[in-house]
């Protein structure tokens, strides 16, 4: 059974295209070889990451992510065993979005900015399978 993990930080500076790619193909690299799958998001100095593979390699990975210098403040705000891979074909896929479109991906359409949306996520863990789904819609445009 997959195992995935969702989580949220802060970059410790602006990210720029070149230091996203250079992110990205890091990521597609060391998942190719650990057989993770995965999407990324940023939005406003936020990532927002859901890395999916085996229980003991994700556990391991995202230890490593959280210490990844590029970011601070990583939280992880939901984290489950599935029946599939939401992100099979994808070693890490990415989604550029705005705060208002991440919003609407959670439920939360009021939302302006992407503290509050994180605050809110954060106190209500069971809206990230929905923003799963949405990250999904949108790869599939």
């Amino acid at each position: 059974m997959p195992y995935q993990i969702m989580y949220s930080s802060q970059a410790t500076k602006p990210m720029t295209v070149t230091d996203l790619e250079v992110i990205l193909e890091d990521a597609r690299t060391g998942n190719e070889a650990r057989n993770v799958t995965g999407a990324l998001v940023y939005v406003d100095g936020v990532f927002f990451q859901i890395i999916e593979g085996d229980k003991d390699v994700v556990h391991k990975l995202m230890a490593s992510i959280a210490r990844d210098s590029r970011h601070h403040s990583v939280k992880v705000f939901y984290e489950t065993e599935a029946d599939v891979r939401a992100f099979e074909s994808w070693s890490m896929a990415y989604v550029r979005t705005t705060t208002q479109q991440m919003s609407k991906w959670a439920g939360l359409p009021g939302t302006s900015t992407v503290e509050e949306l994180l605050a809110n996520i954060n106190r209500e863990p069971h809206r990230a399978p929905r923003i799963l789904v949405s990250i999904l819609s949108a790869l599939a445009q």
